[in-house]
């Protein structure tokens, strides 16, 4: 019988159309993912990974079986089901039927069903990568292994559990209802995961939580390099196959308990009650006159009666609890989990929590609405009283409506229940500035109504299909749809249904302008949801089935002229709001989709790549007067420039890049006149009728406008905001010569393109690019000056010392001067902000803040304190006598440093919650780092050429982290350079191009950020933080203010090794011109406890030390090294107290497994090889050991 169940199952769907439309989605999806750079599934293959490599097809097999529980559902349900739904039970129960062959047979048979239709995506992935038309660059060679890998350690378990989950609840519940539950549960499981996934600490649990193993392979792949990703396949090892085996355990349990393999086959307990009671009960008939109403109710109380029912039947029922139940679960998980920068926490603002609500909640509120939508169109039909419901005298309009608003009340009840829920967390942890504006206008306005649409485009789905089955998978397919449009080129958002600008939040700027935007993409969208509600209500079916072509003859008579008229002004709407969209987003306002910005890109580098080694003119002086209008989003600027050619060739002329929302542009120097712009590339030739000679020097006036008319659909001017303006040099003022920064970096999209692979700098031994500023060609020293103004409640701020302040013409004026040379970087900002004031040894310390954002001001004035107490010492006395922190919208999340100024986004410090004294104090060290590089980029410049950004950036974070070091100890600075390890390897897998060794970084943030914090905290622990810092010192003063020629990475380093034993030296030169890495691991250990207390630990250690080219391919070099072996009493992860470090010393590690023996003080109870981790190594999790 076993065998024969499998085959009646396997035959039974060979039959089913469902069978042969599931198998072909599934593979064009996986087929066309492969073959077309439009449609991506789990990111494909970016930059230099192979897109038939292992990692992106196992990432792909991956992330299909999230949309495989459809498929389960739609099959394995099925067959559980098939009896119950048939009215067959009875029958079958009749028979001696063995349960263990019987329904192992049947379970079997669906899951190879499911199996087979699955297989569909590796052999779409296999296929699509042999077609010819596809990048061969972008592929390498075909191993079939990788897809039968791929299926089987990732495809095979997770589908064998899901198919079990769903055979024994739907045996169990015998009801649709729960299989569309659990598959909400496994999906917000999934979203849980994904929550814990983001921090280190729970990383390896949300591995095993995860039932589709995307997380193991996540986890498992974390830091594979370029290389390893094209050849390198999972071992079904570790965390992974603890994952693996815990699912396929769950689904065998499940299948054992509650599978009815060992329980005869028996009605369920509904159905016998039923026939029990069937068999009782006596009919009885009353022939009584039935009572009649001489008027028929009115269509109001028709509708108001009909409300309350479908209210009932959504609202008041069972699944919708447990839904919501569920989702108020998912929104905990990331409400307690950090997910801030190196794992802190803000305090919880009611931006914060309305952005909680809509990340967690909207792929599973689309699921829900799918699902409801579903149910409440086809309920009457699938109970078989739809022909009973359709003889009453009830209107389509009626029962049309009160289903729709039923389903948009579930919704609204499941965001005021997510708001309820973030005001108790709120309050429960000590906020209560509440929002309730917030509240309404964002999750109300924002994200209600365009679900509301969304309700009624599902609607006529439903109506339109066959039966509510294929209306869900339409639905699901509209949204996948919605996916591949973008990629497609239709990025506009007047192609997405129910769509709007992105609507960021901030509390300086309040809503902005997101509130005219978002309105008038709901009137669109409004007026285009209006014609389908008409469309749906009179599509809808009343009476026995017809055909689409017939209800649609009858629609005319169905709407009438009310539903006509109806249409006709949704028509008016929607062409009418759509126009004046188009106007403001492409007439006033420019846009171009991601493929026109590439194309964009290439354009501008054919056009204009070969000049990009002209002589410009270089600032040497700069007279601001710029005046700002927060209410109109305008900026007005005169700026009078005196510039230099430095170059040894005369200046003919310039290529002027026009700044982006900068409608007016006039530039005025003797003899120069401006040609006309180049609208699509924005660019225009300055041409000199007498050239500028070498050394010579002229006066030019720029004057502009920067406004922003109307409204825009991407790529918004954040920087020019009605409270919180911030812009720089670099953004209001035109750029004079080929800006290499514009070019497209990733090699296929070069390719595409015609053009070569990119050269991101200059070769580090190009001593020509010596002479000019890695911070760009025209940047240099100059004398600053600034006029600013703005209204009249608001504060204007430019670098300098405020030397007038007045009012005028119901405006406020403010005079800025800087009395010694600056470098040509300069910022401008305005808004209605308090100022908190401190004097520290003579210099003026000022942080400008938003008066409810108050909580770590203290932090910021005790760092700039800290930081100028050790730089000063360490390096050089502070240049000015001020230092001003500005707070601007979190629009944009960074700190930037200009002279004696650092703008200071709020969203990376300002609302930190630091309640937790074991968090990072983010707020204290991004002070520090920018306090920093007014040494190191303000009195230290970089040159033109590789490795241009770390002498800014590797210094100044290891000048914040000195200062987090004397601050905080070594368990601050262990947690933070935890971080540091985990990004720069994370960094890594993700290269475009090749990774460089940190002396030849190419702009690369992973390699100067955190890669640069470790190799200089490791090079401070070889010759220790004094050396370090006296070679800094004398680096300093070999280079400050220097111009010509800056400074490279190779003088750095012929500081740093200045005054060192050779074998330091020949360390520090491997960590800069290498990509170095350990592999130490503390394979045993035996203790022996001596009669004093202390321990006696006998360690084993296996040890190496590899070197890797640009795409991470590894070459195992000697090791021959000092190395910490420490000692704690604690967790070195929750390490939180520098006294529960009771031993470290350094012991010399060679290659291969050695044996080394400490002694350690009691109380020891962790052990670890590098614990602090000073050196780079992939895998620092099995350098400690538990005693």
């Amino acid at each position: 019988m076993f065998l024969q169940m499998i085959r009646f199952e396997w035959r039974y769907y060979q039959r089913q159309p469902s069978f042969y439309v599931t198998a072909l989605l599934f593979f064009l999806l996986a087929f066309f993912a492969t073959a077309s750079d439009n449609v991506q599934i789990g990111g494909g293959g970016v930059g230099e990974v192979w897109a038939n490599g292992p990692f992106v097809v196992t990432r792909t097999v991956s992330v299909m079986l999230i949309f495989a529980m459809f498929l389960v559902v739609n099959f394995v349900s099925s067959t559980a089901l098939r009896n119950h739904t048939h009215l067959m039970e009875e029958l079958v129960c009749t028979k001696p039927v063995p349960p263990l062959p019987y329904q192992l047979g049947r379970f079997i048979g669906a899951y190879a069903v499911v199996a087979v239709v699955f297989a569909m995506v590796p052999l779409g992935t296999l296929l699509g990568s042999l077609m010819p038309w596809v990048d061969q660059e972008r592929f390498g060679p075909t191993v079939l292994s990788y897809y039968l890998d791929a299926y089987l350690i990732f495809a095979l378990p997770t589908l064998f559990v899901l198919s079990a989950l769903f055979y024994t609840i739907a045996n169990k519940f015998k009801s649709m209802q729960a299989m569309y539950l659990i598959a909400v549960v496994v999906f917000v499981l999934y979203l849980i995961s994904g929550s814990f996934a983001q921090t280190p600490d729970f990383r390896t649990l949300a591995a095993l939580l995860d039932p589709f193993g995307l997380r193991s392979f996540a986890d498992v792949s974390r830091y594979w390099t370029i290389a390893e990703k094209n050849t390198l396949q999972v071992s079904f090892s570790g965390v992974l196959l603890q994952n693996r085996l815990l699912w396929v355990a769950v689904g065998l349990l499940l299948l054992a308990a509650f599978g009815g393999l060992f329980r005869p086959l028996a009605l369920t307990a509904k159905a016998r009650a039923g026939k029990a009671k069937a068999a009782l009960a006596v009919p009885v008939f009353d022939m009584q006159q039935l009572q009649t109403k001489a008027q028929a109710p009115s269509a109001l109380a028709q509708f108001a009666v009909r409300l309350r029912f479908e209210l009932k039947q959504v609202l008041f029922s069972a699944p919708f609890f447990i839904l919501l139940l569920i989702c108020v679960f998912n929104l905990l998980a990331p409400l307690f989990a950090p997910q801030r920068f190196y794992g802190t926490s803000d305090w919880p603002l009611t931006q914060t929590m309305i952005e909680l609500i809509v990340d967690s909640g909207g792929l599973l509120l689309v699921l829900i609405l799918t699902y409801y939508c579903a149910e409440v169109v086809w309920r009457e039909r699938t109970q078989g009283i739809g022909d009973i419901i359709d003889a009453t005298p009830v209107s389509n309009i009626v029962l049309w409506l009160s289903k729709i608003l039923a389903v948009g009340s579930a919704m609204l009840l499941m965001y005021a229940v997510f708001a309820l829920t973030t005001v108790i967390y709120q309050l429960l942890k000590g906020f209560d500035d509440l929002d309730a504006m917030q509240y309404l206008v964002r999750l109300g306005y924002f994200n209600f109504l365009p679900f509301m649409l969304t309700v009624v485009l599902a609607f006529l789905i439903q109506v339109l299909s066959p039966n509510k089955y294929v209306g869900m998978g339409v639905f699901v397919l509209y949204f996948i749809l919605t996916q591949v449009l973008d990629a497609w080129g239709f990025n506009h958002r007047m192609w997405h249904f129910a769509a709007s600008p992105a609507a960021p939040f901030s509390d300086l700027n309040r809503f902005g302008w997101t509130l005219t935007s978002h309105s008038w993409y709901m009137l669109y969208w409004t007026g285009f949801t209006a014609i389908l509600f008409v469309l749906g209500f009179g599509m809808f079916q009343r009476g026995p089935a017809q055909s689409l072509a017939v209800r649609f003859s009858q629609l005319r008579y169905q709407i009438g002229a009310t539903g006509q008229l109806v249409i006709l002004t949704g028509s008016l709407i929607f062409v009418g709001s759509g126009s004046w969209i188009y106007y403001n987003t492409r007439v006033l306002n420019q846009y171009d989709s991601a493929e026109q910005q590439k194309d964009l890109q290439a354009d501008y580098e054919k056009a204009y790549k070969a000049g990009a080694d002209d002589p410009i003119l270089v600032a040497s002086k700069v007279e601001a007067f710029v005046d700002i209008y927060p209410a109109e989003r305008r900026v007005d600027a005169r700026i009078e420039q005196q510039l230099v050619n430095k170059f040894d060739k005369p200046v003919t002329k310039m290529l002027v890049n026009w700044p982006k929302y900068t409608r007016t542009l006039e530039i005025i120097a003797p003899g120069a006149s401006l040609g006309p712009r180049d609208n699509r590339l924005g660019t225009a030739w300055l041409e000199f009728s007498t050239p500028v000679q070498p050394g010579a020097s002229i006066a030019m006036t720029v004057k502009l406008s920067r406004t922003n008319p109307g409204f825009q659909d991407d790529d918004i001017d954040v920087a020019v905001v009605e409270n919180g303006t911030f812009i720089n040099n670099m953004d209001l003022l035109p750029q004079f010569g080929y800006s290499a920064g514009f070019e497209l970096v990733d090699r296929h999209e070069r390719s595409k393109r015609g053009l070569p692979p990119v050269q991101r700098a200059h070769k580090l031994e190009d001593s020509s690019r010596y002479h000019e500023s890695g911070f760009g060609r025209a940047e240099d020293f100059i004398d600053f000056s600034a006029t600013v103004s703005t209204a009249a409640d608001q504060t204007a701020l430019a670098p300098g010392y405020l030397k007038k302040h007045w009012q005028q013409d119901g405006r406020s004026y403010f005079r800025y001067e800087m009395n010694a040379p600056m470098f040509n970087f300069y910022s401008f900002l305005s808004a209605r902000l308090a100022v908190k004031k401190q004097d520290y040894q003579g210099v003026s310390l000022e942080v400008y803040y938003h008066p409810q954002h108050h909580w770590n001001i203290d932090r910021m004035m005790l760092s700039m304190q800290d930081s100028l107490a050790y730089f000063n010492t360490a390096f050089s006395p502070y240049q000015h006598q001020q230092m001003r922190i500005i707070e601007f919208p979190g629009y944009r999340d960074f700190a930037q440093s200009f002279a004696n100024t650092v703008p200071y986004s709020e969203g990376i410090g300002f609302i930190n919650d630091l309640r937790n004294q074991d968090s990072i104090d983010m707020p204290y060290y991004v002070t520090a780092h920018e306090m920093a590089h007014q040494w190191w980029g303000h009195q230290v410049g970089t040159a033109n050429v590789q490795g241009s950004a770390v002498i800014p950036e590797t210094l100044a974070q290891y000048s914040a982290l000195r200062v987090m070091e004397t601050k905080y100890g070594q368990a601050k600075l262990r947690k933070f350079l935890k971080y540091e390890l985990d990004r720069y390897l994370r960094g890594r897998t993700e290269e475009q191009v090749e990774e460089q060794p940190l002396l030849r970084a190419e702009g690369q943030g992973y390699i100067h950020y955190r890669k640069g914090s470790i190799v200089m905290m490791a090079i401070k622990d070889r010759i220790g933080a004094a050396r370090v810092d006296a070679n800094l010192k004398a680096f300093l003063q070999e280079f400050q203010y220097k111009q010509t020629p800056y400074p490279t990475t190779l003088d750095l380093m012929r500081h740093l090794t200045a005054g060192v034993s050779p074998d330091d030296k020949t360390f520090i030169e491997q960590q800069f011109n290498q990509i170095t890495l350990y592999d130490l691991r503390l394979l045993e250990l035996n203790k022996t406890e001596l009669p004093d207390g202390r321990l006696q630990l006998d360690l084993t250690i296996q040890a190496a030390r590899l070197s890797a080219d640009g795409k991470g391919v590894e070459t195992e070099l000697p090791l021959d090294e000092a190395i910490d072996i420490g000692a704690f009493s604690a967790d070195p992860d929750e390490f939180a107290a520098d006294n529960q470090l009771l031993y470290l010393e350094k012991h010399r590690l060679k290659s291969g497994k050695q044996q080394v023996r400490v002694v350690v003080p009691k109380g020891t109870t962790y052990i670890g090889v590098d614990p602090l981790i000073k050196l780079i190594d992939r895998d620092a999790a099995d350098n400690i050991r538990k005693l």
